[in-house]
């Protein structure tokens, strides 16, 4: 059972904001967070922030699996990124980096049984 969930603090990076933030509890065992990430100034994040971006959203996940249980594991869904999946300390994935308006991730929490 899901008894541990992060602030909106927590999902925050430097040279962003947030622009929604929806936390949805799916069932007992799954969680997710949604999240849109903005420039702070107006305009696009170029290539080179959004490489920075998607490398602290993977490193947020990271961070938050470690406080987390051994059974949950944190999973980040990125949303303009054909869904593209990167599961917490497990996934290496290639994204071709570009330019972007905004960055939609969804953070997912899930418990694990082992029987």
């Amino acid at each position: 059972m899901i008894n541990k969930s992060f602030e909106i603090k927590d999902y925050t990076i430097d040279g962003s904001s947030i622009n929604g933030f929806w936390m949805t509890l799916l069932d007992k065992e799954t969680l997710t967070t949604e999240i849109i990430y903005n420039p702070d100034k107006d305009g696009t994040f170029d290539a080179g922030e959004t490489k920075r971006m998607i490398q602290e959203i993977t490193n947020k996940c990271d961070s938050f699996n470690s406080l987390l249980p051994g059974n949950i594991n944190c999973e980040v869904i990125f949303k303009d990124l054909d869904d593209l999946k990167y599961v917490a300390d497990e996934s290496k994935f290639e994204v071709e980096y570009r330019e972007m308006d905004e960055i939609r991730v969804v953070y997912r929490f899930h418990v694990q049984y082992h029987v």
